[in-house]
């Protein structure tokens, strides 16, 4: 009984010893460690979640930062001083989350603004107030208390939509919440906004829908002029822009222009290399000291040009004020049909001649437009050329601006449509330029699909190469290697 007794306290004993023991040991501390640090992150998480909450601090994790407000909003609405109040049109309910995200950002950014939700469907007469628009769900109406100026943004004019090209059904491609706002916010607290009439009657090109609709984001507005039938250019016009005429001007017309430009009007030029006769025209460009070089231009460098496409020139962007936003987006300028412009020599004192965009030196210019082959032939002109300048005259004070692109394809939508390419944002910098605007609104559009990727000639090739021939060598070269030590073994 002694022994039975005995061996029971001992199975007892050994069995604390053994709780003791794992308190004790190597596992436990293990164990207890790592308790201990999961319970601390734990605790750190919720700290900094309630931290973050308080101060509804959020951070933009999605792609192309799509709740992100720009720099250039940001000095936009930190300088005003107006008092600002935006309507968010939405019922109760029906809000997108997008949409809200961004304008939450505005209120948040200076305390001149005021966010309101307006339910349409609650009260429906209160927008006939400031603009004369049927309103729409998750629209917004920006009112300056200020000056009593408004501006109506639809809901369709943040969506950007585009058409499949095989289907031909629309589709909404990105979106435009930043853009559409800040533009709008601009209106209201800016007075002299620049005035753009388009010359007409000489089979110019029409501006296309996507350069009209930035035009409109940065408040440009636009109206069409026939110089032909009038007397004189409009006292109200900020820029005048031809956009390569087909057919010649008559002297009265040139003369009106020079008339104009004489009194410190600015004037923006494109060229088409088809057109031919224009001997009135060509004068103008001659009296700021630009000549046309016969032909189209083709570049030799696969660094200066898009694709295999040795016309669409990749030109070098020249530092300018007029360039400086694209180079420092590391944006490209695309100018497929291009002709070649050469300084004359013996102009005026007061005029100044400034290249904006060049080819490479191995740019040729084709004088047979028909020719069959894009090889460099005999009678074909050597380069460089520029493809971009600005000519600008000062006289008893008054400063007038000629700016040309010696192609109107690279306003095409063909080309403004491509994200990675500049061409958008260098006419609207140019335009900010010649009116004097301190803010150029050039907000990109948040794509909510893939973008395309654009890769020059010698970019294509470099990548290929890398892809087709170096990565799959290095792989082989790694299999051969592995054999040859296995093998040894």
């Amino acid at each position: 009984m002694n022994d039975l007794k005995k061996n029971e306290s001992n199975k007892k004993n050994n069995f604390i010893s053994k709780i003791k023991t794992s308190f004790t040991g190597r596992k436990f501390r293990s164990g207890a460690y790592a308790t201990i640090i999961t319970t601390i992150v734990i605790g750190m998480v919720l700290v900094v979640n309630l931290f973050t909450s308080e101060l509804d601090l959020k951070f933009d994790v999605s792609a192309q930062d799509m709740y992100t407000i720009t720099d250039q909003t940001t000095e936009l609405v930190k300088a005003i001083d107006d008092d600002i109040t935006m309507y968010y049109l939405v019922s109760a309910g029906d809000e997108l989350d997008m949409f809200e995200k961004i304008i939450e950002k505005y209120d948040a950014l200076s305390s001149n603004i005021t966010v309101v939700k307006k339910d349409p469907v609650l009260y429906p007469k209160f927008t006939s107030q400031f603009v004369e628009d049927e309103v729409t769900e998750n629209s917004i109406l920006i009112v300056n208390n200020s000056n009593g100026r408004a501006k109506y943004v639809d809901y369709q004019d943040m969506l950007v939509t585009e058409y499949d090209t095989t289907t031909y059904e629309p589709y909404t491609s990105a979106v435009d919440v930043e853009g559409q706002i800040s533009a709008a916010i601009q209106y209201v607290t800016t007075t002299d906004l620049p005035i753009m009439y388009t010359v007409e009657g000489h089979g110019e090109f029409a501006i296309g829908e996507t350069l009209t609709s930035s035009l409109e984001k940065q408040n440009v507005t636009v109206s069409s002029l026939s110089t032909l039938t009038v007397k004189s250019i409009p006292e109200d016009c900020s820029i005048l822009f031809i956009n390569a005429p087909e057919y010649d001007y008559t002297e009265d017309e040139v003369t009106m222009i020079k008339d104009y430009m004489a009194a410190g009007g600015d004037v923006i030029i494109t060229l088409d290399f088809t057109a031919e006769g224009l001997v009135n025209f060509s004068s103008l460009l001659a009296y700021y000291g630009l000549d046309v070089v016969e032909g189209v231009i083709y570049e030799a460098d696969a660094g200066h040009y898009m694709g295999s496409y040795a016309n669409y020139l990749a030109p070098d962007v020249l530092s300018h004020s007029i360039t400086s936003e694209v180079i420092s987006n590391g944006k490209y300028i695309i100018v497929p049909g291009a002709s070649g412009l050469t300084f004359l020599d013996n102009t005026r004192s007061s005029l100044t001649i400034e290249p904006l965009l060049t080819t490479s030196d191995e740019a040729y210019s084709k004088t047979n437009i028909n020719a069959e082959t894009i090889s460099k032939e005999d009678g074909d002109i050597e380069g460089p050329f520029t493809v971009g300048a600005i000519a600008t005259d000062t006289y008893n004070d008054i400063t007038t601006n000629l700016i040309v692109y010696s192609s109107a394809y690279m306003l095409d939508e063909s080309m403004t449509t491509i994200s990675a390419v500049g061409n958008v944002d260098l006419f609207l910098n140019t335009i900010s330029y010649l009116s004097g605007t301190t803010s150029s609104l050039s907000i990109k559009t948040r794509s909510i699909i893939p973008e395309q990727v654009t890769l020059l000639a010698s970019q294509k090739f470099f990548w290929g190469t890398i892809v087709v021939i170096v990565i799959p060598l290095i792989i082989l070269v790694i299999g051969i290697v592995i054999c040859i030590r296995r093998r040894r073994k």
